[in-house]
């Protein structure tokens, strides 16, 4: 039998409160639909399908919500990692628009459910999205008006201190406010999901991990180590998580970490002194910081990339991080717990959403932003099995390439530390008009 594995300490973890374990699987299930993974992308998935009148089966290999769903920064922002206004490759103008209110409609589902199902996630309005570069503010500006005229996003350009009232820091030079971008507790929002979920009809199997998916008749059969499903569907939400099941899929990711600090409580004098805002609150360089203040007056701050080792002391280098924004805090703040994440990357920073083989589909690879698309793609993907709905192709142009197989997470860090160099070379270096 697989052995039992619980949550890593987290803030979430301890301030999760009572929640719904579930059982593993054992013996056989029949279901409409078999999602693998319990993460977000798997339980909008199987949420989608239920409310659409399926019967999906979920199994998910440690808890709901273990992996970077129930650890991340619990910013639901709009659009992708690849771009908060935009997305990458030739494509059409009309998937573009599709894709990005696509996303803009997910992002309202989210708080309609969080409000429909009674989920107590802790929702906050408002993030700001800030430049270290003087020399970025005309494009700032220029994205803004282009987001608003193409897409209706209602962002707001912040002015240098106009930002400043916010983030009491120098470093800052301009920003983009949006009033529809929002942050809250990420796993109590992916318990909450689960219930809703089962509430609707669906089943789900923790501590299940999927072993082997095999062609059956018509349909396919998911085996683990207690039992197996049958379902004429099956979806695999697994992001850097699968047991080796299709390699196709799982050689199409990078294996990234990134970690996350929460400080003990912070006097509220430095915090106004500071972080002078409910706001979640993220740069944008490519190897950014983004932080927001708890409900209990801790921040929570995040950032960096690293391959599957972890640092020997994260709270160290996030602190560092953090001081180099606000020196203020410096003797004035001390880390409380820290933690790392993995997640699945590609090489467009886009997710991959589509069908292998008739009644095979994928929905993953959302790190960096993913609140909101893997919503977007529970949706696309319940609306195709359920409805027959040809949306999910809008993605086809971000499909299976291949990231360097055992190789990928050493390209994926060669790729950051150019990212790195990058920022330095813009905004550090002595020779960059925008150093502090």
């Amino acid at each position: 039998m697989q052995e039992k594995v619980d949550y890593i300490d987290t803030y979430y973890s301890r301030t999760l409160g009572a929640v719904q374990t579930y059982p593993a699987l054992t013996g056989h299930v029949d279901a409409d639909v078999c999602v693998i993974g319990g993460g977000l992308a798997g339980l909008n998935t199987a949420l989608g399908l239920a409310e659409r009148g399926l019967k999906p089966v979920l199994l998910e290999a440690r808890r709901i919500g273990w992996g970077a769903s129930g650890r991340n920064g619990g910013f639901v922002l709009r659009g992708f990692d690849a771009g908060d206004i935009d997305i990458p490759g030739r494509v059409h103008p009309d998937q573009k628009f599709r894709i990005m209110k696509g996303c803009l409609d997910a992002q309202d589902l989210i708080r309609q459910r969080s409000a429909a199902y009674s989920i107590p996630c802790d929702i906050v309005s408002g993030s700001l999205a800030v430049t270290w570069g003087a020399a970025d503010t005309k494009e700032l500006e220029d994205d803004v008006h282009y987001a608003n005229d193409t897409f209706d996003m209602g962002l707001e350009f912040w002015s240098r201190d106009r930002v400043r009232e916010h983030c009491r820091t120098p470093r800052y030079h301009a920003g983009v406010f949006s009033k529809w971008d929002f942050h809250f507790h990420p796993l109590r929002y992916t318990h909450g999901i689960a219930a809703a979920a089962v509430a609707q009809g669906a089943w789900i199997y923790e501590q299940s991990a999927a072993l082997k998916i095999k062609k059956d008749g018509a349909g396919w059969c998911v085996k683990t180590a207690g039992g197996r499903v049958s379902a004429r569907h099956v979806v695999v939400c697994t992001s850097v998580y699968g047991s080796g099941f299709d390699r196709k899929l799982d050689f199409s990711v990078f294996p990234v970490q990134t970690y996350v600090m929460v400080t003990k409580p912070v006097d509220r004098h430095d915090l106004d002194a500071t972080i002078n805002t409910p706001y979640c609150v993220y740069d944008l360089r490519f190897a950014c910081d983004y932080y927001r203040v708890l409900p209990d007056r801790r921040i929570l701050w995040g950032g960096r990339v690293g391959l599957h080792a972890e640092p020997r002391d994260i709270s160290a280098l996030m602190l560092e991080d953090m001081f180099k924004v606000y020196p203020h805090l410096k003797g004035r703040v001390d880390a409380d717990i820290s933690w790392a994440g993995r997640q699945a990357y590609t090489p467009y920073r886009m997710p991959v959403i589509g069908q292998r083989k008739p009644g095979y589909w994928y929905n993953t690879a959302f790190g960096g932003h993913g609140m909101v698309p893997t919503t977007l793609g529970g949706e696309l993907i319940a609306r195709a099995i359920a409805e027959n709905d040809s949306g999910y192709r809008d993605f086809a142009r971000y499909g299976l390439l291949f990231t360097g197989g055992p190789l990928g997470r050493y390209v994926a860090q060669a790729v950051y530390g150019y990212w790195c160099a990058c920022d330095y070379m813009r905004y550090e270096s002595p020779f960059s008009r925008d150093s502090a």
